[in-house]
């Protein structure tokens, strides 16, 4: 009952925000009085755009009136946070995190700032996270831009030199970080106050980049996290095994989604798998298939499951026994960006900067709109209000531009 309280009086308070990766409940879904465009482009529908320094895969966080997202600019050394003001898109600070200590080789898909932000409303801060010096670190920055305290919560020693990619995610007063690799890999919780180490699970076995989620499902709040060929439920407040379920990939870059009674990853190294899973202790597979959806999380809404494949092909299944509701490609290329939700609107981005917009129903396939900018995304769509936040990268030769953008009807 206590889980039930606390989630409703997190979801209360940022009804109107978008606080952490994967939203206000952390499923991906926009509140339920969002109203997002559905058509735009560089000239239509823009509220305004932000040239952004750097670059970074991370999505923008929204608090109030200010925007908080992460990014790197490699030649300088550099990793920071921003700080923009939502209602026009001025920077109004920009703080320093790392200067030095970056991963002289990441995956070309990759980024020095993927992590996105976390807001920690118990302490009005920030919360960000970087791989640096072989190191998973945290820093907390007050909403001024002034450093809190910074500690290095977690050694990042991977087999492959790809980079690091799993968002934290905010649990009462701890931020639970994970870091699998094949020796010494964790998920470890840490107070946001101090920053110290409130308990620590090991990990180990293969490279991993999935990112942790706390939901309540099948009645009990369960950490759920997956990859090195298991789907993973934890006790958030103290890290212990709940179970294990088999997943047959070793790495995975998604967060888990839930229905009532079941979790649901996909994942594809070294073979593809999709898989739904009870959540109430007895670990069993109801249902499985071979698609892949590698970067990208799933999306889980009114018993049903959606899918962006990495073949950019739409998918919505069944939840409760996987059954196939319709299938359709929506683009060519990759999938970097999780599909959002708003209303009964899926927002899915592909690499290339194509947005689909279709509807969330298991009838059929029923596109609502398609749009580009720039030329590419990583970064998942968000939406606030009657705001759609867009991190998108326009490309010149060899240099690239990285610009947030704000849509919407146009005030009068």
């Amino acid at each position: 009952m206590k889980s039930l309280i606390f989630l409703a009086l997190i979801t209360q308070a940022f009804a109107a925000d978008w606080p952490q990766w994967r939203g206000p409940t952390l499923n991906n879904k926009a509140a339920a009085d969002a109203t997002p465009v559905t058509k735009w482009s560089t000239k239509d529908n823009v509220r305004w755009k932000t040239k952004l320094p750097g670059r970074g895969h991370s999505t923008p966080i929204v608090v109030g009136k200010k925007i908080f997202l992460t990014t790197s600019e490699f030649q300088k050394g550099t990793q920071s946070l921003l700080c923009l003001e939502r209602k026009t898109g001025k920077i109004l600070w920009k703080t320093e995190i790392h200067k030095g200590g970056l991963a002289p080789k990441i995956h070309r898909e990759n980024s020095h700032a993927s992590c996105t932000p976390v807001w920690d409303a118990n302490g009005e801060k920030i919360l960000c996270t970087f791989q640096n010096e072989d190191k998973v670190k945290v820093t907390a920055v007050s909403t001024t831009g002034k450093i809190i305290w910074s500690k290095a919560v977690l050694d990042y020693k991977p087999n492959h030199a790809f980079g690091y990619g799993s968002t934290p995610v905010l649990h009462r007063d701890q931020l639970i970080v994970a870091s699998d690799t094949k020796e010494k890999g964790a998920i470890v919780a840490i107070d946001t106050n101090t920053g110290k180490e409130k308990w620590r699970t090991p990990r180990s076995g293969h490279d991993n980049w999935a990112s942790p989620v706390v939901a309540t499902v099948a009645g009990k709040e369960q950490l759920l996290i997956s990859g090195l060929g298991k789907l993973s439920s934890y006790d958030p407040a103290t890290g212990k095994s709940n179970w294990t379920g088999t997943l047959i990939p070793e790495s995975t870059c998604g967060t888990v989604v839930w229905t009532d009674d079941m979790v649901f990853a996909s994942g594809g190294f070294p073979k593809n798998q999709t898989v739904g899973i009870k959540a109430d202790g007895s670990s069993k597979v109801v249902w499985k298939n071979k698609e892949r959806s590698y970067e990208q999380s799933l999306l889980s809404h009114n018993g049903l499951i959606y899918a962006i494949t990495d073949q950019c092909i739409a998918i919505c299944w069944r939840a409760e026994d996987g059954k196939e509701m319709w299938k359709q490609r929506i683009g060519r290329g990759n999938v970097m960006a999780s599909p959002t939700l708003a209303g009964d609107h899926i927002y899915a981005s592909l690499k290339n900067g194509r947005t689909t917009i279709f509807k969330a129903t298991g009838e059929s396939f029923q596109k609502i709109a398609e749009n580009k900018l720039g030329d590419d995304a990583y970064a998942s769509p968000v939406m606030v209000d009657d705001q759609l936040f867009l991190r998108v990268g326009f490309r010149e030769k060899e240099s690239r531009q990285e610009i947030l953008y704000c849509l919407g009807v146009p005030k009068k």
